[in-house]
């Protein structure tokens, strides 16, 4: 996946968490990671950048004669 990287990132500040006892913050990325993994891979195929046009499909377009002509 491209946006792999956020979850290292994550990663890295839920270990800050713990080891400055930073329990809820900890707890709520360990929490999060999981379905922010689960969006991500469900984001695959998508283009970057993209993610907020409420994709459906590969195409999201009428072609010949729907609303979009």
């Amino acid at each position: 996946m491209v946006n792999d990287w956020i979850i290292d990132v994550l990663a890295d500040v839920q270990t800050f968490a713990s080891a400055n006892g930073l329990v809820v913050a900890e707890k709520a990325i360990a929490d999060a990671m999981p379905k922010i993994a689960e969006e991500l891979a469900s984001m695959q195929g998508i283009a970057q950048g993209t993610a907020h046009i409420n994709h459906v499909g590969e195409f999201s377009r009428t072609f010949g004669g729907g609303r979009n002509t």
